[in-house]
């Protein structure tokens, strides 16, 4: 990153960008899209509106739904993309007394955080205005943003709290081969062969380094984003419990209910019911 501010606005017809890190912080704010967003070791869906703050060298990827890959797909990806230089945030400035709450942000950071409610709001405000900001103006408007999160509650943290980046550049290309495969399969049957395959692994092995490298059992990843799109799904009328366990790519109910209050500490009935309070 030359400048201390890069903004990219961003326009396609779907994301396309691999899984990555890099050594800068980097705002993401999703105008218009949908899919899946891998920060670290979380994985959530995300929708537009998304607002996303990462620390350095955090391992990061956006995914579409499916619908976005077709020939005649209609539906866009619009974003706002801000990268600064942690640089500028270092040193006797970033240690003086008066910025401390600011000093704790950026330890959060180094996790990636998902910002809500009015400090989104406030934030999204600036970022519509960055683009066509003066070099200064711009670094006004970022301090501005890191202003409203480090006095905000309005915020969660995104990897967890023992998340520690253990992927080199070649290992970042292997797993965003293997995360496309799922994203691409993860309704239907997977296979743990063929996802060692496109590792070039055994499977054994490839167990062992999928845990090494993103913390998690390729297993209980694979179930993380089938109980997400089931999550989306009982958020609509009219599809049974039984056909959105099927429809996630579950083979029967026992195992998606097991999964489900695994990941989202409920039932599939009372997360529904709870919608409807």
């Amino acid at each position: 990153l030359q400048d201390s501010i890069h903004i990219k606005e961003v326009s396609l017809d779907f994301m396309d960008t691999p899984l990555h890190f890099h050594n800068a912080y980097e705002m993401v704010w999703m105008q218009e899209s949908s899919g899946h967003r891998i920060v670290g070791d979380n994985i959530e869906k995300f929708t537009a509106g998304d607002l996303v703050i990462m620390g350095p060298d955090l391992p990061h990827v956006w995914y579409n739904e499916k619908e976005y890959y077709l020939k005649d797909n209609r539906q866009q990806v619009k974003a706002i993309v801000t990268y600064f230089r942690p640089d500028w945030l270092t040193g006797a400035f970033i240690n003086s007394a008066e910025l401390t709450k600011l000093r704790e942000l950026l330890v959060k950071l180094k996790r990636g955080i998902k910002i809500t409610g009015r400090a989104k709001e406030k934030i999204t405000r600036q970022l519509e205005k960055l683009p066509a900001s003066t070099s200064l103006k711009r670094i006004i408007r970022v301090m501005s943003i890191l202003n409203i999160l480090s006095v905000s509650e309005e915020y969660e943290c995104l990897a967890s709290s023992g998340y520690i980046n253990s992927y080199s550049q070649k290992d970042v290309e292997k797993i965003d081969k293997v995360y496309q495969y799922v994203m691409t399969h993860y309704t239907g049957k997977i296979m743990l062969e063929d996802a060692a395959n496109i590792a070039n692994m055994t499977p054994t092995s490839f167990c062992k380094y999928f845990k090494n490298r993103t913390q998690k059992t390729f297993s209980n990843f694979v179930n993380e984003i089938r109980i997400g799109y089931a999550c989306q799904m009982l958020c609509e009328d009219g599809i049974s419990i039984s056909e959105i366990c099927y429809r996630a790519g579950f083979n029967n109910l026992t195992n998606f209910n097991r999964n489900f209050k695994l990941f989202t500490k409920t039932s599939p009935t009372d997360f529904r019911n709870s919608l409807r309070l």
